[in-house]
C-alpha cells in the first residue's frame, strides 16, 4: 500500500486478508422514525430501504373492465421500498390504524388489488419510478404509480372481513353508502409488524 504526504510517499505492507476484511465490512445506517411522510429509511451495505406512511384519504381507484374511477376512502397506507444495486426495487405496502409511532406498529393486509398476502406488489406492466426517484427517501411518485394504475383481479381475497372473496366489492358498499373512511373492523390483520417487515427490533 502506497500513501502520499506532504513529506513524501510511504510504503507499507497490507496483506491480502487484511484488504478483504475492510471491503467486507458492512456498514449500517439507520435514521429512526422521521415526518411527516417519510417513517424511516435504513442502509445496510448497497441494500437501502425506504419506508412512508400515505394519510388515510378518499382515493380515485381504476379498476380494469371500468370506464370510471371508483371513489373510496382507503386507511392509511404503508409502503417500503427496497433498492439494491443492479436489481429492481421489492416493494411492500400495508394497512396501518395510525401512523406508526414505533417498529412495533401492528400492520393490516392492504384493502388494494395487485398486492400479496406477502405484502408483495404485482407492478405488472406499470412504468416504474424513475432513478432520481429511487435514490430519494420520498415516496410520491412510487405511490402515484401504485394507486394511479388500474387495478386487475389478482390477489382480491383475503383483504376485507366483510367481502372475503373479493375487496372490490368492498369499494363500491362504501361508495354508495359515501363513506368517509374506511372501517377499521374491516381491516384483516397481516400479523406483522413495521419492525418484522424491516427486519429491525424496536430499541
Amino acid at each position: 500500500m502506497r500513501r502520499t504526504t506532504e513529506a513524501g510517499e510511504t510504503e507499507y505492507p497490507v496483506s491480502p486478508e487484511d484488504v478483504a476484511t475492510a471491503l467486507a465490512a458492512r456498514m449500517t445506517f439507520d435514521t429512526g422514525l422521521l415526518a411527516p411522510d417519510t417513517l424511516c429509511v435504513l442502509a445496510e451495505g448497497a441494500t437501502r430501504t425506504v419506508a412512508a406512511c400515505r394519510r388515510p384519504q378518499k382515493t380515485a381507484l381504476w379498476l380494469e373492465g371500468s370506464d370510471d374511477p371508483v371513489r373510496v376512502p382507503l386507511p392509511g397506507l404503508v409502503m417500503v421500498r427496497k433498492t439494491t444495486a443492479n436489481s429492481a426495487p421489492a416493494y411492500s405496502v400495508w394497512a396501518v390504524t395510525e401512523r406508526p409511532a414505533s417498529y412495533d406498529a401492528r400492520l393490516y393486509h392492504a384493502p388494494l388489488p395487485n398486492v400479496y398476502g406477502s405484502g408483495g406488489v404485482c407492478w405488472g406492466t406499470v412504468r416504474r419510478v424513475a432513478e432520481k426517484a429511487l435514490a430519494g427517501a420520498s415516496l410520491a411518485e412510487d405511490w402515484a404509480q401504485l394507486l394511479g394504475s388500474p387495478f386487475g383481479n389478482h390477489s382480491v381475497g383475503g383483504k376485507s372481513k366483510l367481502h372475503r372473496d373479493d375487496v372490490r366489492k368492498m369499494y363500491f358498499d362504501l361508495e354508495k353508502r359515501r363513506a368517509r373512511v374506511y372501517p377499521r373492523k374491516d381491516l384483516v390483520d397481516a400479523k406483522r409488524t413495521l419492525g418484522s417487515v424491516l427486519g429491525v427490533k424496536s430499541p
